[in-house]
């Protein structure tokens, strides 16, 4: 079958599994989005333990879903190794049986080396391309095992260096490897991965999904009718380290008293930063939703006035690509963002679509205050922003993007 001309892809997606709300990253979005073009794609995920393996369709792709089931209990590092073995295993069987059924002509793999390893095996056997995603740095790994240190210290130690050796034997492996923004890459090409086969496979939005949202529920059921809302959609991670938006509030709260701060996610840290609002004093204009289903975030962020997005400016962060930019944007809200992470200055300062600040919470505060001060500017910025993204980072044109180098390689390969 041809499309547009060049023949069909039919991709085979090896993917780790969803968070507890079915929030499906923008990367896996765009490369299911090729469904719109024509094309097929298939998953195999892991979505659940207590029910037999099944299959459905999820947005035009195909999603064969694997459980995990769990042999040993507990959740100590030598029980999720013992659990992992055998699911690996099945998995591993799973997998090659669906490529003996189907004709796949690209195989693509998130992160998990493991998998990874099985595709440069189907590489090989099928003679397929093989595309590996990397959605972090490297170094974030490390950051993680020294900011959140667990024992047997050694043995995470171990595991962790492990993972990192086997992603980088992977990638070498791969024939095209994604990285989230173009800063990965010097970093990759220091470790041996050829420059050639590196791709930036950047975040965006699915426009269509924040158009036309409704705030009025999320107004309603938090009380915010009569009160400014600003917004932060995320993780909260001590990493994270999102106190300092908590301090920037009651500098806020000092000059408008009816505001909200809408704090929506959950993470290890969101018991110690509601401990935080408690202590500044603000635990009733701070909200913690909790984890949301992804189909309900457009509503939050409809509901607000300002998206705010803060990322400490650590190294492995600072070549990030914040997904929560993109979706402020995509619903016409001005952003907050701070000036150190590469994706906010470049996006900011191509869109006028928002205020960079420094990491500071006297700066953020500044800035939300500025906006809350100038009614008129904050629509014109949430204007501009939204239509940045339309042209930029929509699912369309970024599949589009990857359509083509998909094909670049199906045309290249097995010469690669």
């Amino acid at each position: 079958m041809k499309t547009n001309g060049q023949q069909k892809l039919k991709i085979c997606m090896l993917l780790p599994p969803l968070a507890s709300n079915m929030r499906v990253n923008p990367q896996i979005g765009i490369c299911s989005y090729l469904t719109n073009f024509g094309h097929e794609v298939s998953w195999v995920i892991s979505l659940g333990k207590d029910y037999p393996p099944r299959q459905f369709l999820l947005k035009g792709a195909k999603v064969n879903d694997i459980p995990y089931r769990h042999y040993f209990p507990g959740d100590s590092l030598l029980a999720k190794v013992f659990n992992r073995i055998p699911n690996i295993l099945r998995r591993t069987r799973f997998i090659l049986k669906v490529f003996r059924e189907e004709e796949y002509n690209l195989i693509f793999v998130r992160d998990e080396p493991f998998d990874g390893l099985i595709a440069t095996y189907l590489k090989r056997r099928y003679k397929v391309p093989f595309v590996y995603e990397l959605t972090d740095p490297l170094e974030q790994k490390w950051s993680a095992f020294r900011m959140e240190p667990r024992k047997p210290k050694l043995l995470h130690y171990l595991a962790t260096a492990f993972d990192i050796w086997l992603r980088i034997l992977v990638m070498k492996k791969a024939d095209l490897v994604l990285t989230t923004t173009r800063w990965f890459e010097e970093g990759l090409v220091e470790k041996g991965i050829s420059k050639s086969r590196l791709m930036p496979y950047p975040n965006g939005a699915e426009i269509d999904s924040f158009l036309n949202k409704d705030g009025k529920n999320v107004h309603k059921k938090y009380h915010l009718t009569s009160s400014k809302v600003i917004i932060y959609v995320g993780a909260m991670s001590r990493a994270r380290n999102l106190g300092v938006l908590i301090e920037a509030f009651p500098i806020v709260r000092q000059k408008y008293k009816k505001v909200k701060l809408l704090m929506v996610g959950d993470g290890t840290d969101r018991e110690n930063l509601e401990r935080l609002a408690t202590k500044l004093g603000i635990e009733d204009e701070v909200i913690f939703t909790g984890r949301v289903p992804q189909t309900e975030v457009p509503h939050f962020i409809a509901a607000s006035d300002i998206g705010v997005s803060t990322v400490p400016p650590l190294s492995h962060y600072r070549v990030s690509s914040p997904i929560k930019i993109f979706e402020y944007m995509a619903a016409s809200k001005p952003v907050v963002a701070n000036e150190e992470i590469f994706e906010h200055k470049e996006i900011l300062g191509q869109s006028r679509g928002g205020l960079l600040v420094a990491y500071t919470p006297e700066a953020f505060a500044e800035a939300i205050i500025e906006l809350l001060n100038n009614p008129e500017m904050a629509p014109e910025m949430g204007r501009r922003g939204q239509g940045w993204v339309v042209k930029n980072r929509s699912y369309d044109v970024l599949a589009r993007r990857l359509e083509s180098k998909y094909f670049e390689l199906l045309n290249q390969f097995p010469a690669l």
